[in-house]
Protein backbone atom coordinates (compact mmCIF):
# COMPACT_ATOMS: atom_id res chain seq x y z
CA UNK A 1 0.00 0.00 0.00
CA UNK A 2 1.34 3.39 -0.99
CA UNK A 3 1.87 5.96 1.73
CA UNK A 4 -0.03 9.24 1.16
CA UNK A 5 1.94 12.35 0.33
CA UNK A 6 2.09 14.87 3.17
CA UNK A 7 0.25 18.17 2.76
CA UNK A 8 2.87 20.02 4.78
CA UNK A 9 6.05 17.88 4.58
CA UNK A 10 7.80 19.48 7.56
CA UNK A 11 4.78 18.83 9.83
CA UNK A 12 3.80 15.37 8.52
CA UNK A 13 0.13 16.24 8.17
CA UNK A 14 -1.78 13.90 5.88
CA UNK A 15 -5.30 13.96 4.49
CA UNK A 16 -7.63 11.17 5.53
CA UNK A 17 -10.17 10.04 2.95
CA UNK A 18 -13.55 9.03 4.34
CA UNK A 19 -14.95 6.90 1.52
CA UNK A 20 -18.43 6.38 2.96
CA UNK A 21 -19.27 10.09 3.00
CA UNK A 22 -17.10 11.15 0.11
CA UNK A 23 -15.49 13.93 2.14
CA UNK A 24 -11.87 14.72 2.73
CA UNK A 25 -11.04 15.60 6.32
CA UNK A 26 -7.86 17.34 7.20
CA UNK A 27 -6.29 16.18 10.48
CA UNK A 28 -5.18 19.69 11.24
CA UNK A 29 -8.73 20.98 10.88
CA UNK A 30 -10.00 18.19 13.11
CA UNK A 31 -7.38 19.04 15.74
CA UNK A 32 -8.34 22.72 15.62
CA UNK A 33 -12.02 21.78 16.02
CA UNK A 34 -11.24 19.64 19.06
CA UNK A 35 -9.23 22.49 20.57
CA UNK A 36 -12.02 24.99 19.82
CA UNK A 37 -14.74 22.86 21.40
CA UNK A 38 -12.48 22.16 24.38
CA UNK A 39 -12.11 25.91 24.92
CA UNK A 40 -15.88 26.36 24.57
CA UNK A 41 -16.46 23.61 27.15
CA UNK A 42 -14.08 25.22 29.67
CA UNK A 43 -15.51 28.68 29.00
CA UNK A 44 -19.08 27.49 29.56
CA UNK A 45 -18.06 25.63 32.71
CA UNK A 46 -16.31 28.76 34.03
CA UNK A 47 -19.27 30.94 33.06
CA UNK A 48 -21.72 28.65 34.87
CA UNK A 49 -19.59 28.36 38.00
CA UNK A 50 -18.94 32.11 38.07
CA UNK A 51 -22.65 32.83 37.66
CA UNK A 52 -23.44 30.51 40.56
CA UNK A 53 -20.71 32.06 42.72
CA UNK A 54 -22.05 35.52 41.86
CA UNK A 55 -25.47 34.36 43.02
CA UNK A 56 -23.99 32.92 46.23
CA UNK A 57 -22.15 36.16 46.95
CA UNK A 58 -25.48 37.99 46.98
CA UNK A 59 -27.29 35.51 49.26
CA UNK A 60 -26.82 35.01 53.01
CA UNK A 61 -23.80 32.98 54.16
CA UNK A 62 -24.16 29.22 54.55
CA UNK A 63 -26.11 28.92 51.31
CA UNK A 64 -23.21 27.21 49.53
CA UNK A 65 -23.63 23.44 49.10
CA UNK A 66 -19.90 22.94 49.68
CA UNK A 67 -19.96 23.52 53.41
CA UNK A 68 -17.13 23.50 55.92
CA UNK A 69 -14.98 20.42 55.26
CA UNK A 70 -11.62 20.86 56.97
CA UNK A 71 -9.73 23.11 54.52
CA UNK A 72 -12.61 23.45 52.04
CA UNK A 73 -15.13 26.19 52.71
CA UNK A 74 -16.76 28.19 49.94
CA UNK A 75 -18.61 30.43 52.40
CA UNK A 76 -15.37 31.54 54.07
CA UNK A 77 -13.90 32.49 50.71
CA UNK A 78 -17.07 34.07 49.26
CA UNK A 79 -17.69 36.15 52.39
CA UNK A 80 -14.07 37.07 53.15
CA UNK A 81 -12.72 40.60 52.96
CA UNK A 82 -10.83 39.53 49.81
CA UNK A 83 -13.99 38.58 47.89
CA UNK A 84 -14.51 42.07 46.50
CA UNK A 85 -12.23 44.17 44.33
CA UNK A 86 -13.07 47.88 44.60
CA UNK A 87 -16.56 46.95 45.71
CA UNK A 88 -17.21 44.45 42.90
CA UNK A 89 -17.52 40.74 43.66
CA UNK A 90 -14.59 38.80 42.19
CA UNK A 91 -17.12 36.15 41.15
CA UNK A 92 -18.84 38.81 39.05
CA UNK A 93 -15.47 39.77 37.55
CA UNK A 94 -14.96 36.09 36.68
CA UNK A 95 -18.40 35.99 35.10
CA UNK A 96 -17.46 38.97 32.94
CA UNK A 97 -14.10 37.42 32.05
CA UNK A 98 -15.72 34.20 30.83
CA UNK A 99 -18.39 36.13 28.89
CA UNK A 100 -15.65 38.04 27.04
CA UNK A 101 -13.73 34.78 26.48
CA UNK A 102 -16.82 33.22 24.87
CA UNK A 103 -17.19 36.32 22.68
CA UNK A 104 -13.56 36.03 21.61
CA UNK A 105 -14.06 32.33 20.85
CA UNK A 106 -17.03 33.13 18.62
CA UNK A 107 -15.00 35.80 16.83
CA UNK A 108 -11.96 33.50 16.56
CA UNK A 109 -14.11 30.86 14.89
CA UNK A 110 -14.86 33.39 12.13
CA UNK A 111 -11.53 35.25 12.01
CA UNK A 112 -8.36 33.58 13.28
CA UNK A 113 -6.74 36.86 14.29
CA UNK A 114 -8.98 36.92 17.37
CA UNK A 115 -7.32 33.73 18.60
CA UNK A 116 -4.25 35.75 19.60
CA UNK A 117 -6.56 38.12 21.45
CA UNK A 118 -7.91 35.13 23.34
CA UNK A 119 -4.35 34.15 24.29
CA UNK A 120 -3.71 37.67 25.63
CA UNK A 121 -7.06 37.70 27.46
CA UNK A 122 -6.24 34.30 28.98
CA UNK A 123 -2.88 35.57 30.22
CA UNK A 124 -4.82 38.11 32.29
CA UNK A 125 -6.76 35.16 33.71
CA UNK A 126 -3.54 33.36 34.66
CA UNK A 127 -2.37 36.36 36.68
CA UNK A 128 -5.77 36.64 38.39
CA UNK A 129 -5.90 32.92 39.17
CA UNK A 130 -2.42 33.04 40.71
CA UNK A 131 -3.52 35.90 42.96
CA UNK A 132 -6.78 34.20 43.97
CA UNK A 133 -5.12 30.86 44.72
CA UNK A 134 -2.47 32.63 46.80
CA UNK A 135 -5.20 34.46 48.71
CA UNK A 136 -7.17 31.27 49.38
CA UNK A 137 -4.24 29.11 50.43
CA UNK A 138 -1.95 31.53 52.27
CA UNK A 139 -4.14 34.39 53.48
CA UNK A 140 -7.44 32.62 54.18
CA UNK A 141 -6.17 29.10 54.80
CA UNK A 142 -9.20 27.59 53.09
CA UNK A 143 -10.10 26.64 49.52
CA UNK A 144 -13.40 27.07 47.71
CA UNK A 145 -13.96 24.04 45.48
CA UNK A 146 -16.36 25.93 43.23
CA UNK A 147 -13.78 28.70 42.80
CA UNK A 148 -11.22 26.03 41.94
CA UNK A 149 -13.35 24.90 39.00
CA UNK A 150 -13.27 28.45 37.64
CA UNK A 151 -9.54 28.67 38.41
CA UNK A 152 -8.93 25.55 36.30
CA UNK A 153 -11.03 26.81 33.39
CA UNK A 154 -9.05 30.00 32.72
CA UNK A 155 -5.58 28.40 32.43
CA UNK A 156 -7.10 25.51 30.46
CA UNK A 157 -8.40 28.01 27.90
CA UNK A 158 -4.96 29.64 27.86
CA UNK A 159 -3.24 26.31 27.20
CA UNK A 160 -5.66 25.25 24.48
CA UNK A 161 -5.55 28.66 22.79
CA UNK A 162 -1.73 28.61 22.69
CA UNK A 163 -1.78 25.11 21.18
CA UNK A 164 -4.37 26.27 18.67
CA UNK A 165 -2.27 29.28 17.62
CA UNK A 166 0.75 27.03 17.12
CA UNK A 167 -1.21 24.46 15.12
CA UNK A 168 -2.06 26.87 12.30
CA UNK A 169 -0.93 25.79 8.85
CA UNK A 170 2.31 27.36 7.59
Amino acid sequence: MRRPQPIYPNKRIYRDHVHEQGIVKDRLTMKRNVLFWGMVLFALMGLGVSAYLTYLSSTPPSSCPVDNFSIFSCDEVIWSSYSHFYGVSVAFLGLGWFAVAIGLLVLARQHERFLRGLVAWSLISAVGVAGFVYTEVFLLGTVCLLCTLAHISGPAILTLSIISVHSRPP
